[in-house]
């Protein structure tokens, strides 16, 4: 059973073996799974942290047919003893996953959600979208390969949901930003210093029932967690409240509505809308 996650992304748990070098330089062997797939690329999850650049050979266990790939981008932080690994695909042996992936209609541009990055070498800072991962793997020590055009390579760039103000709603973020643009005013309710929060914004469908007739609000987040989102609304919410939400929202295409509960509700400074602050059942 697969899901639809971008134009030409499939997400399936897939039984896969991945060997190669280790960040500690030491050879592995492990047996795990896909997190979703497309064409050219794959997302999984490894015991061993791996270095970015650096190759890896894949083999899904199904039908044994291999690949070469190379890490794009890795979490260095671990979730459940494992390290989330974005692998793009250099060569293969055949038709490795045996799937027909979705083309994007004419006119169809997919949404990514845009983060701060800074480059580990000399430290120049992007708003940039990030459309090699998904938005749930973009989180405290996500690290991505990048061209850096002050250092004229190819670098690592890190996630800097803790170092970076962010623009406040409604601020034009189109294109590359550097850090000596003008800083947007940060809000100082919006958590985004809170572990594991990503400040993405991404539009959010909720829906929800009230006195039994179903409502709908789309809104922009304020930042997401691997657990929940932040978003603000000028419909009235309740703490313990039960919704049906899509993130990363785009009007018309097929999304499944995940279950959620309002957690917290504020009152942002500079703006009649509420925060809300939910939390994803599944």
């Amino acid at each position: 059973m697969t899901e639809k996650t971008c134009p030409d992304q499939l997400r399936a748990a897939i039984p896969v073996r991945i060997r190669g070098m280790s960040s500690q330089n030491r050879f592995f062997d492990e047996q795990t799974e896909t997190d979703w797939v497309g064409e050219e690329s794959v997302a999984s999850h490894l015991r061993n942290l791996v270095d970015l650049e650096t190759e890896v050979h894949l083999i899904n266990l199904k039908n044994h047919v291999g690949g070469t790939f190379r890490v794009i981008w890795a979490n260095t932080r671990e979730l459940n003893g494992f390290h989330s690994v974005g692998l793009e695909l250099l060569d293969r042996d055949g038709d490795l996953w045996e799937m027909t992936f979705p083309v994007a209609e004419s006119g169809e541009a997919a949404v990514f959600p845009q983060v701060w990055l800074g480059c580990q070498r000399c430290h120049l800072k992007l708003l940039s979208a990030v459309p090699e991962a998904q938005g749930e793997f973009l989180c405290e020590g996500f690290q991505v390969a990048r061209h850096c055009d002050q250092c004229r390579a190819t670098t690592p760039w890190s996630f800097m949901a803790e170092t970076q103000d962010v623009p406040s709603p409604g601020a034009e973020t189109e294109g590359p930003t550097t850090a000596a643009s003008p800083r947007p005013e940060r809000k100082p309710l919006e958590d985004h210093r809170a572990k594991g929060r990503a400040p993405l914004r991404m539009a959010i469908k909720v829906t929800r029932k009230k006195y039994g007739t179903p409502l709908e609000d789309i809104c922009q987040t304020i930042n997401i967690s691997r657990k929940g989102a932040y978003f603000l609304s000028n419909q009235v919410y309740e703490v313990g409240e039960v919704l049906d939400v899509v993130l990363n929202y785009k009007e018309g295409a097929l999304a499944l509505p995940v279950p959620a509960r309002v957690v917290r509700l504020d009152q942002p400074k500079k703006t009649f809308e509420k925060g809300i602050a939910i939390q994803l059942l599944e």
